[in-house]
């Protein structure tokens, strides 16, 4: 039993297991519209990131393996009234995702993984404050990251919103 446990954490650790993101994809966005999984039509937008539609809603999920446990974070939803991200305005939304790419590795440096779940909170005033998502959320890394990225604001539309990119 020893072994077989000393052999899945090489495994782990070599970077050798196979992770399912599509999985974690139509099962995480299935909760997040509410519908049954089944319901769920998913589509491959990259690498890491899937549109889903279903029930008469849609969403975009951006997914992270970095905890060799998939999530997937919703990016932008649409056609729920209780969903916790709008359309931004496309300048807005550009300048955000512009300003994350931009400072790429000093956010990845931070966090000391391959790939993390932004989450960008814009307020009217073109103010933009910056959380992690998942197991790094209030931590020491979420910290350094917000250091990282002071300095990244938009434009002052009057609307506020929040936009989750995914760092990798």
């Amino acid at each position: 039993m020893r072994r077989r446990v000393a052999i899945g954490m090489l495994l782990a650790a070599s970077g050798c297991t196979n992770i399912d993101l599509g999985y974690a994809a139509r099962r995480d966005t299935a909760a997040a519209l509410e519908c049954p999984s089944a319901a769920v039509e998913l589509e491959q937008l990259g690498e890491y990131r899937y549109h889903a539609e279903g029930c008469g809603r849609e969403v975009n999920v951006a997914c992270s393996s970095a905890t060799l446990e998939p999530h997937c974070y919703v990016e932008r939803a649409a056609g729920s009234e209780d969903t916790p991200t709008e359309d931004a305005p496309p300048n807005v939304e550009a300048t955000i995702r512009g300003g994350l790419n931009a400072r790429r590795d000093d956010v990845l440096a931070c966090v000391g993984v391959a790939r993390v779940g932004v989450r960008a909170i814009y307020g009217g005033d073109g103010t933009v404050t910056f959380a992690l998502q998942g197991d790094l959320h209030d931590s020491p890394e979420e910290a350094c990251v917000r250091d990282a990225l002071a300095g990244v604001r938009v434009a002052a539309t009057g609307e506020e919103g929040v936009i989750v990119h995914l760092v990798d």
